[in-house]
């Protein structure tokens, strides 16, 4: 028979799961109710992490894990910007085209970023087994990119084929999110390949996923997606003590990739898939930012700064003209003024130097700080913060594992 801690444990294995699950969803048929599942799944997560709460209230004790001036700034943070969803979506009315559901926007921004990190508070940190969470987490991923592959192998993805002949996940999963799937597939199998200690099936599991999640990657064709996946592997390379590695190699690396592009880029064409395309018009042609290739991000970004200088304060919205930014930072300006701009990028500075630092002591932690970096890459060139949970997600992660890992900044407090 189960004891109440072991029920805890397995409810916090459960709920961690069903949260890195998220974009499985995408794999559902399209005339499925979505939004109604997607309900129920949150539904669910809040009564798991509600039960958790009260089994430890039947034991007399209610662990509050308290993690120093950061909670604080991530509290502050995340509940500005939840008035700033609330009054876009519920009173101001603004339209846009990912949410059309204006309650279904604030109850999904709720779910992703405050939810679980109040909920994350009561879990048992330091207990976990981080090398069996980074292996489940990497199958969880490693399964949906083996879907999207079958999909591309037996000619199903060409019904739902993406602009400039790059393939999508599946019919709603777009480029940029298959070619972040694929990047995550690939930080995932790096963190656990070498760790000490892991078995020969953890090694040939990894190795594999690695070369699915390069295929996912190159295959997608996001440019954003490929840029996290470079900066990953530098990160990868200063936590495992590589520094002068980098310093030499990177140069090198840079250069013969640049050198290889066009070579890389004809193959595919030869197959009539464009998906390094895009990426080359970058790099060699002049006129790129002329010929479109940056997708109008420039001219947001342009329309953003200026909405920020006529609304240093308050902010004006999450969205100009019914469309996210395309970056994280300059969103948090946007919508919540100089205030919580200031205060996202403090948050993101102090957590990317505590994933950096944690990753360099014990490479357990290694598969946490990558997919916090993969997913800041993630939130500054694509997406917006209120419909990102894998964003928040990794970042809490990251924050009560390090407070688990230094108990002067840890704070038992019984309530």
């Amino acid at each position: 028979m189960l004891n109440r801690e072991r029920i805890i444990e397995r409810l916090q294995w459960l709920i961690l799961l069903l949260l890195f699950a998220y974009d499985g969803f995408t794999y559902l048929p399209a005339e499925s109710n979505i939004g109604l599942i997607k309900s129920a799944y949150y539904v669910l997560i809040f009564i798991a992490f509600l039960f958790i709460i009260t089994m430890q209230m039947r034991a007399g004790k209610v662990e509050f894990r308290r993690i120093g001036t950061i909670s604080y700034l991530i509290q502050i943070f995340i509940w500005l910007y939840f008035l700033r969803v609330y009054y876009d979506f519920m009173i101001a009315g603004v339209k846009q085209e990912i949410v059309t559901n204006p309650f279904a926007a604030v109850f999904l921004y709720a779910n992703a970023a405050i939810v679980p990190f109040y909920g994350s508070a009561f879990f048992r940190w330091e207990g976990m087994d981080l090398r069996k969470l980074n292996t489940a987490i990497l199958l969880i991923f490693l399964a949906m990119g083996m879907v999207s592959l079958s999909y591309i192998l037996t000619g199903k993805a060409l019904e739902y084929i993406g602009p400039d002949g790059r393939f999508m996940g599946n019919e709603s999963m777009d480029t940029i999110a298959f070619g972040h799937l694929g990047t995550t597939i690939t930080v995932l199998a790096l963190s656990l390949f070498y760790q000490r200690g892991i078995r020969l099936w953890h090694k040939l599991v990894s190795a594999f996923a690695i070369v699915v999640g390069l295929f996912v990657s190159i295959a997608a064709g996001s440019r954003g997606a490929l840029v996290a996946l470079i900066v990953c592997f530098i990160a990868y390379l200063y936590m495992n003590g590589h520094k002068v590695k980098i310093l030499i190699g990177l140069p090198v690396l840079a250069g013969l990739f640049i050198l290889l592009l066009p070579i890389l880029n004809d193959i595919l064409i030869s197959f009539d898939n464009q998906a390094l395309d895009r990426l080359y018009n970058s790099i060699y042609d002049p006129n790129s930012m002329e010929a479109g290739v940056t997708s109008g991000r420039d001219i947001l970004y342009e329309k953003a700064v200026n909405n920020i200088l006529d609304n240093p304060i308050f902010g004006s919205s999450l969205f100009i003209e019914g469309k996210y930014v395309h970056n994280s930072v300059l969103e948090a300006f946007l919508g919540t003024g100089i205030f919580g701009g200031a205060l996202f990028i403090a948050i993101i500075v102090h957590v990317l130097i505590s994933a950096l630092r944690m990753a360099e002591k014990d490479k357990r932690y290694l598969f946490a700080s990558l997919l916090f970096i993969q997913y800041l890459m993630y939130s500054l060139f694509s997406r917006t913060l209120s419909m990102l949970p894998l964003f928040w997600l990794s970042m809490y992660i990251v924050v009560y594992l390090k407070a688990t890992e230094n108990e002067s900044v840890c704070d038992h407090t019984v309530l």
